[in-house]
Parts: C-alpha cells; sequence; structure tokens
C-alpha cells in the first residue's frame, strides 16, 4: 500500500512540475527598465542624512593597523606572488586575455603559488608553467564552441545530468599531457604550489587538492587522478554528471562524488598557502614577506545585470540563483581580503568590467565567438597594466561609497548616476 501511495504521489508531484512550465504564465510585470535600475536610486521626500554611507576610510586605517603588525613579522625574503582564477565558463577567455596581456608587457611574475576553480582550474596549470604556454592556453580554451564541451544525453531527465562530460574529458586527454604534469611536478619541487578546487557533493564542502604533490608522483594513475580533478572541478552540477573518485578510510574502500568548486567557492586563498611557501623556503609561520602580492581575476562582473524577469519559474529560478551566486562571490573576495590582511599579502583584484556588453550570450557554457573575443580584449586591455588603476581592486567590492546600498523608507525615487 505504501508503495502504491508512493508510486501515486511522486506521478502526481510530476504531473504539477510539468502543468507549471506547460501553463503560460502571469503577465509579465511593469518592471523598472534595466537602464534606470542600474542608476542610483535617491528617494524623494526623505532628508539627506536619514542614512550615511560609510567610505573606506576606516577600513584603510584597520588595514594600515593590519599591516604595521605583521610587517614586523614579516621574514627576510623575497615577496611571493600569487594567483586567483575563478570559474565563469567560457568567460574565462577574460582570464586568459589578462595572462596574454601581462605577457606582453614583460613583467609578468612567475608566480610562486595558483589556485583554480571550474574554468579556473582548467586555466590554472598552464597560467603555473608560464607565459611558453600562452597559445596553448587560447588554443584550448578561446573561440570553442558548446558541442566541443557536452555532449546530450538520450533521456536526460532519467540519469545525473543533462548533459555528459565525454567532450570535457578528451580535451583534458589531449591537453593535460604526461610532459606537462611532469613540468607542474618540477616546478614543485622547486618550492611553488599549484591548488585546485572541488566540491563533496556528500559532505557539501571544499576539497583543496594539491596538484603539485600529486603530479610529483608520477605514475599513470597519478596522472590520472590529476586530469579527474580537473575534470571534476568544472563539472557544473546538473549540467555535468558528479565525478567519482574512490578513496580509502580506516583500509575502507569508499567513493566520493565531486562536481564543480564553485558550487562552494568561485575564489580561493587560504592562509596555510603563505604556510607551505615559507616551509619550502625554510621560513616559519603564515606570514609573506614584505611586498607579497595576491592577483585574483575573476571570469565574470561582479554584479548581475539588471534585467526583466518573467514571472515564470524557470526565469524566477535563474534569477533568483544568479542572484545567490554574485552576492556569495563578493563575500568570498572579502573574506580573500581578511586573509590577506593576516597574512601581510596586498590584495589585488579585476573582473570582467560591469560596462562590457555580453547581450545576447546563451550563458557561461554557450558564448558565441564574438562574446569571447570581446572578453578576451577586455582582459587584455587590464593584463596590460596588472595591479593598478580602478579597474584593479585594492579593496573588496562593497567598500567603497558607490557600492553600498541604503534603506528605503518608501517608493518613490529620483536617479542619479553612481
Amino acid at each position: 500500500m505504501r508503495s502504491a501511495t508512493a508510486g501515486v504521489s511522486m506521478r502526481t508531484a510530476l504531473l504539477l512540475v510539468t502543468v507549471a512550465l506547460a501553463v503560460p504564465g502571469c503577465a509579465r510585470h511593469h518592471c523598472v527598465p534595466p537602464e534606470l535600475a542600474k542608476q542610483q536610486l535617491t528617494e524623494l521626500g526623505c532628508g539627506t542624512d536619514l542614512h550615511a554611507p560609510v567610505g573606506a576610510t576606516r577600513l584603510r586605517e584597520m588595514e594600515a593597523e593590519f599591516r604595521q603588525k605583521t610587517a614586523a613579522a614579516a621574514p627576510a625574503a623575497r615577496p611571493y606572488q600569487f594567483l586567483v582564477l575563478s570559474g565563469g565558463g567560457m568567460y574565462g577567455a577574460f582570464g586568459i586575455g589578462v595572462l596574454d596581456g601581462w605577457t606582453d608587457t614583460g613583467a609578468r611574475p612567475e608566480f610562486d603559488a595558483v589556485t583554480g576553480i571550474s574554468t579556473g582550474a582548467l586555466m590554472a596549470t598552464f597560467a603555473f608553467l608560464g607565459p611558453r604556454y600562452d597559445a596553448q592556453l587560447y588554443e584550448a580554451m578561446v573561440g570553442i564552441h558548446r558541442n566541443e564541451l557536452i555532449g546530450l544525453r538520450p533521456i536526460p531527465f532519467l540519469g545525473d545530468a543533462l548533459f555528459h562530460n565525454r567532450p570535457i574529458r578528451h580535451r583534458l586527454e589531449r591537453y593535460i599531457t604526461p610532459q606537462v604534469i611532469a613540468e607542474v611536478a618540477a616546478a614543485h619541487a622547486a618550492g611553488r604550489r599549484l591548488y585546485v578546487g572541488t566540491t563533496n557533493l556528500d559532505t557539501r564542502r571544499l576539497v583543496i587538492w594539491d596538484m603539485g604533490e600529486i603530479a610529483s608522483r608520477g605514475t599513470p594513475e597519478s596522472v590520472e587522478l590529476y586530469r579527474t580533478i580537473l575534470l571534476a572541478s568544472a563539472s557544473v552540477p546538473v549540467a555535468f554528471p558528479p565525478v567519482r573518485i574512490p578513496v580509502e578510510v580506516d583500509g575502507r574502500h569508499y567513493e566520493e562524488l565531486h562536481v564543480d568548486g564553485g558550487a562552494c567557492d568561485e575564489v580561493v586563498f587560504r592562509p596555510f598557502m603563505v604556510a607551505d611557501l615559507n616551509r619550502a623556503n625554510g621560513i616559519p609561520g603564515c606570514v609573506a614577506p614584505a611586498g607579497s602580492v595576491l592577483y585574483i581575476v575573476s571570469n565574470g562582473k561582479l554584479y548581475a545585470e539588471a534585467a526583466c524577469v518573467r514571472p515564470r519559474i524557470l526565469s524566477l529560478l535563474n534569477a533568483s540563483f544568479r542572484s545567490v551566486i554574485y552576492g556569495k562571490s563578493r563575500d568570498e573576495l572579502y573574506r580573500i581580503y581578511l586573509n590577506c590582511l593576516e597574512t601581510g599579502v596586498m590584495f589585488r583584484a579585476t573582473a570582467v568590467p560591469q560596462d562590457l556588453y555580453l547581450g545576447g550570450s546563451g550563458g557561461g557554457l554557450d558564448l558565441d565567438d564574438e562574446t569571447q573575443t570581446r572578453l578576451f580584449q577586455a582582459g587584455l586591455e587590464l593584463g596590460r597594466r596588472p595591479g593598478v588603476g580602478v579597474d584593479w581592486l585594492d579593496l573588496p567590492p562593497g567598500a567603497e561609497l558607490h557600492e553600498q546600498e541604503m534603506p528605503r523608507s518608501g517608493t518613490r525615487f529620483m536617479t542619479t548616476p553612481r
């Protein structure tokens, strides 16, 4: 009886979902046009001093205090250079442009540590190995099309994902060769570090993998594990199936399900990464040498574009999901900024310019050639002036006056440019 009831309930739920998706939704609401929504809304009929935004002055004062304390503990050694690469699907063309532009300056450093999540994980190996791999990175990740990354499943809704990931696996086998992995091992032996993040679905937590240590084992199994981790970090949940990674705990064999690291963090930097470099250089503690800098390249915009949303389930779900992702990404940048204060590392971050037009694109897994080219060119320009200018933040997003949203007490506004 219970089985029959459960079967009826499942069929009823599926019917309701089908009807909800099939029946025409409510009429479009009369939304504020996106070109107005982008402006600062100043409330009418309220005193100008009702709410006061807090500028970045106090934050900079606190930063100066931290700098004084970490400077006293900083080892007398050459400064470290960190590179943090975010996710973003085909928006990775932006980050590749940043690296290429940086190479053009002739001043691109040999990064002491590189971290990558999702698309950033696919970029990280080549970014870690240096400018001689710029052309190969461009070939592997710019100008590709959706059908080169995904494969349709016959009945996707009955499995664990909409698409299979064999095309990505084949590309990894083509570009992440044993020779490339051997070069990562050599850099690791020289004291440099490469980290990639995945999400363990069973624990719902981020897993950070030491890719240099894995590469250093020099076995066919380590080559396979290296590629598997990259595949997992780029496996967007629902779009691609989770990657199964066998593990052993207390002598027993189990299996973990890993997906895109972006399900936990879009960018990753932790204090232990400074401590790892210090230990490799015979230095105690987790404070970096004076002058150490962390560069974050975010393969996406810091704020989602305003757009009128249709009152339909999928449209509302997509808008809500994007709000969560963008807000979470900004929060992660703030956490990394705090980690930089703790370790004495200077914070620099750049992202896809907010005013760069990306309309007509099909999302992170389906960008046309023109959009990828525009992203690459935008990155190229920013890479040619690394770490400087208004497009390279030295404070986390949200610290400046024009980024702050004040409470509302009414519904009548006028627009002023941010």
